[in-house]
């Protein structure tokens, strides 16, 4: 499917371009009778339009929701880390280190981590408890969402024909079906915005809709942090095209900076805590914190030694990964399919360029069609997506606030062909639904992508821990992985999965069993963070032991019983167990 994908479809999504496009290549083709015939068979009808709708949503919400607590294997970190922070938020009103109500979360310590997907993960922790089902679904529900979401924007810039292939394209995508089924707290940036952009779009004749619009983007850099600088590149491009425009009054536009300034005020006043190396603030309960250390800085191009070379260099990955050949790590993207097909690039590229044509053409024509705003603000979109890419470099997850408009682009190219010819079209939707079903069998019958899907998210890990929790011992050995972060990592996975929250934690309380009861242990005799690499377990010690399987070896069978969980295995005396 690789070979196909990339040395048949490509050249052939090309061939269909120039078919549809190139005016003596259409005349062409539509000079025969059975493609006039096709043509008109290919009309679609009210009813098969909202026929082809639901049939479109049916297929994004099976693909999002089918096996979704089991795939990815294993637990992000910093999703399990999210949880962990919103499980003590739920229990007590501070993160893990009795800070109450803070902005940005310590999380990591040497790297801080958002908040907004910790929040609203709290009313689902409360309702439905501490689990992989409750901490994923929140992502799920958003990007399930986002499907209509998307119909709805692009309906407001080029009509309904224009929503239902940007539905389309997004429902089959392979970056956003990833994205929707695992708990990193970033991927809620896109969604945010993309909320934040239908809502703008909106505005233009609603001014509740524009407010509000306001609030979206001012809660983005809770979303994720470099929302800070990419956020103020769309709005201030927007703000001043739609007042030469005259889309919003100036006093829209005081409104709009202050309803903004409100809401995004406290994380960029904790920025500048911290930039400056002022002390931690408080409103009311609300805690804007200064951190010991951060290696947050030193990711982004300002840090370094050369910031407008880094720069440079950092935006050479961003043509890579708008054309969907930047090869995304196995948790961002599925096997050839990657974070979009290979052959829906061209479709992006040239929908770029047709964009930014026909958005001219209007202007020049002093037309007032909506393609010629919601056109601008797609492009507005993909210019902070290029600055975001430049501050940060090649990183698919920091980078995902670009697919939204790309797939918006991609859609505007194949909606233009279906008003050309609707046979090219046609064809370009079945090398999309061959493409699916191809990325489909990968994600859910390919064990060796799963597997190494599963290697980042600590397969296993979560069912060893979960299953260990109720063992008749005296404390847990766990492996800290040989690695530089084990300690942290391992701290915040055994405190999800044994629901510990910040009193427990802070040994302020008896650590609770699954009952939700206190069983007399206080969290450092309970639990020892151990290297195995140089450690000789006593088969006398009333211990369970939670190691990595190359960790197994120091575990004889003859005095132990060990459980295999993915990558991990957990080790207890037959000594106890007898």
């Amino acid at each position: 499917m690789a070979l196909i994908g990339q040395w048949v479809f490509v050249p052939l999504a090309v061939l269909l371009l120039i078919l549809a496009f190139w005016e003596p290549a259409r005349r062409h083709v539509l000079g025969c009778k059975g493609i006039q015939r096709l043509e008109k068979r290919l009309t679609l009808s009210e009813r098969g339009y909202w026929a082809t709708f639901a049939l479109i949503l049916a297929a994004g919400v099976w693909v999002r929701c089918y096996r979704f607590t089991e795939l990815p294997l294993g637990m992000n970190q910093d999703g399990t880390m999210a949880g962990v922070e919103a499980f003590c938020l739920l229990s007590g009103g501070t993160d893990q280190y009795g800070t109450s109500w803070p902005t940005y979360f310590e999380a990591w310590q040497f790297s801080q981590m958002s908040t907004l997907y910790s929040y609203l993960l709290i009313p689902f922790i409360k309702l439905l408890g501490l689990s992989k089902f409750s901490l994923r679904l929140p992502m799920l529900l958003m990007s399930l969402i986002a499907l209509p979401l998307m119909w709805d924007a692009a309906r407001r810039i080029a009509g309904k024909n224009y929503a239902l292939a940007a539905m389309f394209l997004l429902a089959l995508n392979p970056w956003h079906i990833v994205l929707s089924r695992w708990a990193l707290e970033a991927n809620m940036l896109p969604h945010v915005l993309l909320l934040a952009v239908d809502l703008l779009l909106a505005g233009m004749q609603k001014r509740w809709a524009l407010y509000l619009s306001m609030v979206l983007f001012g809660l983005a850099p809770y979303a994720y942090g470099l929302a800070a600088v990419s956020v103020p590149f769309i709005l201030l491009p927007a703000a001043v095209f739609l007042a030469a425009r005259r889309k919003v009054k100036p006093l829209d536009l005081v409104i709009c900076v202050a309803v903004f300034a409100l809401v995004s005020a406290p994380y960029y006043v904790t920025m500048a805590i911290n930039a400056f190396g002022l002390e931690t603030m408080t409103l009311g309960r609300m805690t804007m914190p200064r951190f010991a250390e951060s290696k947050r800085a030193g990711d982004l191009a300002l840090g370094a030694e050369n910031p407008y070379l880094d720069m440079v260099q950092k935006l050479e990955s961003f043509l890579p990964m708008a054309t969907g050949y930047y090869r995304a790590e196995d948790y961002n993207g599925v096997g050839w399919a990657n974070t979009m097909y290979p052959f829906i690039a061209p479709a992006a590229l040239f929908g770029v360029y047709k964009l930014c044509r026909d958005r001219r053409k209007l202007a020049l024509q002093k037309s007032e069609a909506p393609l010629r705003d919601g056109g601008m603000l797609i492009l507005i979109w993909m210019f902070a997506a290029m600055v975001n890419t430049a501050m940060v470099g090649g990183v698919v997850n920091r980078n995902n606030i670009l697919y939204y408009p790309l797939i918006l682009c991609a859609a505007y190219a194949l909606w233009q062909m279906g008003r050309r010819l609707k046979t090219a079209l046609a064809a370009m939707v079945v090398m999309v639904a061959i493409g699916f079903a191809g990325m489909c069998g990968i994600y859910f019958g390919d064990a060796d992508y799963q597997f190494a899907t599963g290697n980042y998210f600590l397969s296993g890990l979560q069912e060893a821990l979960d299953e260990t929790w109720d063992w008749d011992c005296d404390r847990y050995y766990l492996t800290t992985m040989d690695r530089s972060d084990g300690q942290k990592v391992m701290t915040a996975q055994v405190m999800f999965a044994h629901h510990i929250d910040y009193a427990m934690r802070a040994e302020e309380e008896e650590l609770r069993g699954r009952d939700g009861e206190p069983n007399g242990w206080y969290f450092t005799e309970r639990y020892v963070l151990q290297d195995f690499s140089d450690f000789e377990p006593d088969p006398m010690e009333c211990a369970v032991y939670i190691v990595r399987q190359q960790e197994k070896a120091l575990f004889d069978e003859a005095d132990y019983l060990i459980t295999d969980f993915g990558d991990f295995a957990a080790a207890y005396p037959r000594y106890w167990a007898e």
